[in-house]
């Protein structure tokens, strides 16, 4: 389906995997002053931020059973913006 995407733009995917990885990191930031991520930072009044940030990590297999799993963690807590830390996990799973 992915790359579907590339063959309706008549584009070439990548090869080069550090190609791959600048096109993800720019997807990123390009993303910031987006239509959605603006309005969801109105939304939810969030204010005075200055850009967004990019970790990149080699991924592992969470779906090997239950020793393995995928989640993520914030810094604050995406429900009420409360300052504290907020995370989310699934056991024997695979993430994003």
């Amino acid at each position: 389906r992915f790359k579907g995407v590339y063959d309706r733009m008549d584009l070439s995917f990548p090869q080069d995997v550090y190609d791959q990885l600048n096109l993800a990191i720019g997807a990123v930031f390009k993303g910031w002053m987006g239509a959605r991520a603006v309005k969801y930072r109105e939304v939810e009044n969030i204010r005075n931020l200055l850009g967004t940030a990019v970790n990149v990590q080699a991924m592992v297999f969470g779906n090997m059973g239950d020793t393995s799993g995928t989640g993520v963690c914030f810094t604050r807590d995406p429900n009420n913006g409360n300052n504290e830390l907020f995370g989310e996990f699934l056991i024997n799973a695979q993430g994003e």
